[in-house]
């Protein structure tokens, strides 16, 4: 059984600042959905001048797609592709609306839910606003991201890209980690 991976891609430092880094080991446990389907690896994140080992669980989380084991009723991550979260918005906004409404039920009970896009806004708005003929447009975008959170308390965040997304999520669960977990 392997507890936990060596990153196989570091992030590129200068060799006086890698000399420097520290590793070490999470104090916490991912949990990954069994349904997620572009799942981040967790591998090389340097945060806090550490090199963080993350282990990682494959489970059935109720709802999002990311947690920390024990916390799956506390905290909530959810991953989004930038066309993923057009899709969710749109045609399969029902779907995503009955998410948001679990992930709601996790707020106000104390907890923490956020979802996180791998794209940045102005790029998916772009991309929309450049695709004649498109039935989904920019405003509606910015029509969900103004409303959803306010509707239902739980964070978009854009992070730009997917290897910023994964690092904005480690953080995420940290800090909640941090503030609120058993360490």
């Amino acid at each position: 059984m392997v507890i936990c991976r060596l990153p196989t891609s570091l992030p590129k430092l200068p060799a006086r600042e890698a000399a420097d880094l520290d590793l070490f080991v999470c104090p916490f446990t991912v949990l990954q959905d069994t349904r997620e389907q572009a799942p981040w690896a967790f591998q090389g994140l340097l945060v806090e001048r550490r090199l963080w080992i993350v282990r990682r669980r494959v489970a059935t989380l109720q709802t999002g797609d990311y947690s920390i084991a024990g916390c799956e009723d506390r905290l909530v991550v959810e991953r989004k592709s930038a066309s993923d979260l057009v899709g969710s918005v749109t045609a399969g906004n029902a779907r995503f609306r009955r998410e948001h409404e679990r992930m709601q039920a996790v707020v106000a009970a104390g907890g923490f839910a956020c979802v996180i896009v791998e794209g940045s806004l102005a790029a998916i708005c772009d991309e929309l606003d450049q695709e004649a003929g498109r039935r989904v447009t920019s405003e509606s975008i910015l029509g969900a991201v103004a409303s959803w959170p306010q509707r239902y308390g739980v964070h978009w965040l854009f992070a730009g890209d997917r290897r910023r997304a994964e690092l904005l999520a480690f953080k995420v669960m940290l800090k909640w980690w941090k503030e609120h977990g058993d360490g």
